[in-house]
């Protein structure tokens, strides 16, 4: 299905085909037409995979769900939690980002009840349900919406709470910081930074890795375990360091359909 349902995106409806090529070609100008189409073939059926996945998660129980990530790197989080405050960790739309709420935090010291999912309401009211559906199927997890974060951090400021933000969509207009990513300038926006930085709680990557279709490894590595010490734009420049490398080895596994560069000037 997912194979056949790729074919019919890519081929047929040609689903933001021309926004994901244009975007794999300029990120990668050093490789040639036909290195460029694979890539652009494999996206389209891990595009497709993450969305069969995400129903077939709806009937499978917590303990099997699990079982399809094996994780690296938990004891960076356990280290933020024995500080005795909060963690934040980021991530991009990379492998099945979905996947990654499949994580048992609690080994940590983070009761899975802890987390909170820094999610942004999607215009599609239909998608929106079902994401949150999917994703409060199967974690005990507290969404919080973007526009409300700063807030709720500030007010459990003193709570032991792990945030996790996905932090690699287009900034909204004005975002000052702009970096050379993937070989073309590129703004990110500053939000988990500056949230790091006023709280000064650790930041952690979190590492998705496609190792089958299904199955997945995560692996958690330290951004900063003391942000206030950093200079402005650093924490933000960590992150989008380590995303490129991760996109960089597995390419097929971002999400190339999304107009990334959109805001670059």
């Amino acid at each position: 299905m997912s194979d056949f349902s790729a074919w019919l995106l890519r081929n047929v409806f040609k689903y933001r085909l021309n926004v994901v090529v244009v975007n794999i070609a300029r990120s990668f100008p050093e490789k040639k037409y036909d290195e460029i189409g694979s890539i652009v073939k494999k996206f389209y059926r891990n595009f497709t995979d993450n969305f069969f996945e995400m129903i077939w998660a709806v009937s499978r129980s917590v303990s099997k769900w699990r079982d399809n990530v094996v994780t690296n790197g938990l004891d960076i989080v356990g280290s933020a939690y024995k500080r005795g405050g909060s963690a934040m960790i980021v991530m991009g739309h990379f492998a099945n980002w979905e996947q990654m709420l499949a994580i048992d935090m609690s080994p940590s010291g983070y009761r899975n009840e802890d987390l909170r999912i820094v999610y942004k309401k999607m215009s599609s009211q239909f998608s929106d349900f079902m994401i949150q559906w999917v994703r409060k199927r199967h974690s005990e997890a507290v969404l919080v919406e973007m526009n409300e974060i700063a807030r709720y951090m500030l007010k459990h400021k003193d709570d032991r709470l792990c945030y996790i933000f996905i932090a690699d969509q287009v900034p909204l207009p004005g975002s000052k910081y702009l970096t050379n990513f993937l070989n073309q300038p590129t703004r990110f926006f500053m939000g988990p930074e500056q949230l790091s930085r006023k709280l000064n709680i650790p930041v952690i990557f979190l590492k998705a890795k496609r190792v089958g279709r299904g199955k997945y490894n995560a692996k958690f590595v330290s951004i900063t375990e003391n942000p206030s010490s950093l200079e402005e734009g650093e924490i933000t420049n960590r992150f989008a360091s380590l995303l490129e490398e991760a996109i960089v080895q597995d390419p097929a596994d971002w999400l190339w359909s999304h107009r990334r560069w959109k805001r670059n000037n």
